[in-house]
């Protein structure tokens, strides 16, 4: 019959009958593993390049403090805060070795105090940083183990400090203390770097760092007309028994942006700055701004032809101990002012009223402030408790500023504790004193306690 003949063509015909279900599904099965056995071997080879070829690091950190501005704040609100825990903050760091001589980072943040903006309801993962690095010496054929040449593009993290601690989100475990210094002058933009480094095995000098890069000024993007680039050269030297010295040079040149009036002013609404006029965001959070400002450091920079020249030492004799002193100064061609164009000392002061203004217009005036640091770590168990101390001062030397009162200086003295080598609890005391005239952006000054509790792994 047709029908049976039909029948005794289909696969899986047995005895006349059509294939059970199961039938067909072993024919699947077969079908499935035979495709699928080449993917599992990909998948494989795949997984061994991923363990072998890739770093990642998963951070997270919860703070909790008790911070009060001091009578005489910019903003009120400040000088009576509750005490409470800060929103969490959270890194994903991932290396990559492209090849031996090729990697590729990136670090996703979910981190306040760089991007709490938009009320502080953005809670959504950024790129933090990333970037590419060839090393050109292993590219050429020429690799060493004792130097390197190494360009990176991307974006460039950069601050005049180079032996001393900072943190940055959740990345906080490189810190000793908790909060970054009132000049750090840190930040991240993108551009090129190249960096050489040379090592000896034995003589007075065992090796030496030299650095430069070029950046634009903006994490994003910015192509407006005349808006210049940033540049840095940078050095240090590494000594046999535990010394080291730097040499740091800045310099932007963002200027050219500015259109004055007739009366010599001009308004920074749409021009592009440098980041590092401030410095990073800190963890020390106030109520009356929001968690991405940088109002704790000096805010005495314009920041468009600003330079900075650094000079810092290092030493450590052991692995629990260390000091470091850092001397340097930071200077521009502009000033902050009112509209009218009156010099004003800092972007942050009181106007006429006696009200909080924030200055968004500068004239032409030379500004520039001068800082040291010095800073002391020292464990009392190995690897396990240590205490810290940072002092800092800087003083508001500008031309069109008075100079009286004009000084900043913070103190922090802290403890840490490492409960293993992945977390790690620090507790500090923070007491920061701000001159009239110096730049400080809090008023008078704050003072309080703040503590942090990181895991890295």
């Amino acid at each position: 019959m047709p029908n049976s003949k039909i029948r005794s063509t289909q696969s899986g015909q047995n005895n006349g009958r059509p294939a059970s279900k199961f039938g067909k599904l072993g024919l699947l099965a077969a079908a499935v593993m035979a495709v699928s056995t080449p993917l599992c071997v990909q998948a494989a080879e795949w997984n061994e390049w991923l363990e072998r070829n890739t770093q990642v690091n998963f951070l997270a950190l919860q703070n909790f403090q008790a911070i009060q501005a001091k009578d005489g704040a910019f903003r009120p609100a400040d000088e009576e805060q509750s005490t409470g825990f800060g929103r969490l903050r959270v890194n994903l760091q991932l290396k990559f070795q492209i090849t031996d001589n090729i990697t590729a980072d990136i670090d996703i943040a979910e981190e306040p105090n760089d991007f709490g903006n938009n009320g502080d309801r953005d809670f959504s993962f950024h790129q933090d940083f990333a970037g590419i690095e060839f090393e050109l010496l292993g590219l050429a054929g020429q690799a060493r183990d004792d130097a390197n040449l190494t360009l990176r593009v991307g974006n460039i993290g950069a601050a005049p400090f180079q032996f001393k601690g900072f943190q940055d989100g959740a990345d906080n475990q490189g810190n000793a203390l908790i909060g970054n210094g009132i000049t750090d002058y840190a930040t991240a933009e993108n551009g090129a770097q190249l960096v050489y480094s040379k090592s000896f095995d034995s003589g007075a000098i065992r090796g030496y760092n030299l650095a430069g890069h070029v950046t634009t000024s903006s994490f994003g993007e910015a192509f407006q007309e005349d808006r210049g680039y940033n540049f840095r050269l940078q050095g240090n030297l590494e000594f046999d028994g535990g010394f080291k010295a730097g040499l740091s040079f800045f310099q932007a040149n963002q200027g050219d942006q500015l259109v004055f009036d007739t009366n010599g002013v001009a308004s920074m609404d749409g021009v592009t700055t440098t980041n590092y006029r401030f410095g990073d965001g800190e963890n020390y959070n106030f109520s009356a701004s929001g968690s991405s400002e940088r109002d704790t450091h000096v805010g005495v920079m314009p920041g468009l032809e600003q330079s900075i020249i650094q000079l810092d030492l290092a030493y450590q004799p052991t692995p629990d101990t260390s000091v470091i002193f850092m001397i340097g100064e930071s200077t521009d061609d502009f000033t902050f002012s009112d509209a009218a164009g009156n010099a004003k000392a800092g972007i942050t002061s009181f106007d006429t009223s006696g009200a909080s203004f924030d200055a968004n217009h500068v004239i032409k005036g030379d500004t520039s402030v001068e800082y040291w640091v010095l800073e002391a770590q020292q464990y009392l168990i190995p690897g396990k408790f240590y205490l810290a101390a940072r002092y800092s001062e800087a003083e508001n030397t500008s031309d069109l500023i008075d100079q009286s009162d004009n000084t900043v200086e913070r103190i922090q003295v802290a403890a840490g504790y490492w409960f293993n080598d992945r977390t790690l609890l620090k507790f500090e005391y923070v007491d920061q004193e701000e001159g009239a005239n110096s730049g400080g952006q809090i008023g008078s000054g704050f003072d309080g306690f703040t503590s942090e509790i990181s895991v890295k792994f």
